[in-house]
């Protein structure tokens, strides 16, 4: 039985949040070791980016 709205929608959020959790851990340990505050920001964004990619591919792939 395929996942309704409301499932699909959790999940949605779920990787939101595991997202910016990973994001946040990354600037801070990037912020920690004496870098720029734009090199933390962008290792921020970008494994925000990273992490929100592999979450909603992973899933899509386990929604189907």
């Amino acid at each position: 039985m395929p996942p309704n709205f409301r499932t699909r929608l959790l999940l949605v959020v779920i990787a939101v949040l595991l997202s910016l959790v990973v994001a946040l851990a990354t600037a801070f340990v990037f912020y920690v070791a004496k870098e720029n505050f734009l090199v933390a920001l962008t290792a921020g964004g970008g494994a925000f980016v990273a992490t929100m990619t592999l979450a909603l591919g992973v899933c899509a792939l386990f929604s189907q």
